[in-house]
């Protein structure tokens, strides 16, 4: 009987066992790298970075302009009437509210255009990872940031980004 028991456990647990063995080939890429690091991305940090310096000028502009308003209406408080002072004060601050609301636009505006830029980038690459990924019979590939510890043999990163610099040099804002 314990014999038995133990033939129909050993059996059972060579036909029913879930051994993995597998011919899937994974590999993994840093999308971030690939987004800095590449002709293309490198274009759209740019872009942006002019864009950003241009707007970050005529806000300091407009801030110094709003700062010596605010000292200016601060050395009138004893002079003029306060009901005039209080009209004064606040224009002043409807001023600072719309430069404000003018501010965070233009911010939301550039964040916008960098997530399109980098969403029309991803576009163009993910024929390239297919294509890649058919010629070199690799099942998977998976983004590194979803990968917890893997082969550094396994990262693609750098080859990705050489077929990327060949096909794409820029990638235009709009």
């Amino acid at each position: 009987m314990k014999k038995t028991f133990k033939c129909l456990i050993f059996f059972s647990s060579f036909f029913f066992s879930n051994i993995a063995l597998s011919n899937e080939s994974i590999y993994y890429i840093d999308m971030s790298f690939i987004m800095n690091n590449s002709m293309a991305g490198k274009s759209i940090v740019n872009q942006l970075d002019k864009k950003n310096k241009s707007y970050s000028d005529s806000f300091k502009k407009e801030e110094a302009d709003l700062k010596n308003e605010e000292t200016k209406l601060l050395s009138q408080k004893n002079i003029i009437d306060k009901n005039e002072f209080q009209e004064k004060v606040s224009l002043f601050s409807k001023k600072v509210s719309t430069y404000n609301k003018k501010r965070n636009k233009t911010l939301n505006d550039i964040a916008k255009q960098k997530n399109k830029a980098q969403q029309a980038l991803t576009k163009k690459l993910t024929p390239i990872l297919a294509n890649y990924a058919k010629d070199n019979s690799i099942s998977f590939i998976l983004s590194k940031q979803d990968i917890v510890i893997g082969k550094t043999e396994l990262d693609l990163t750098n080859v990705i980004i050489e077929i990327l610099n060949k096909e794409i040099k820029t990638v235009k804002i709009k």
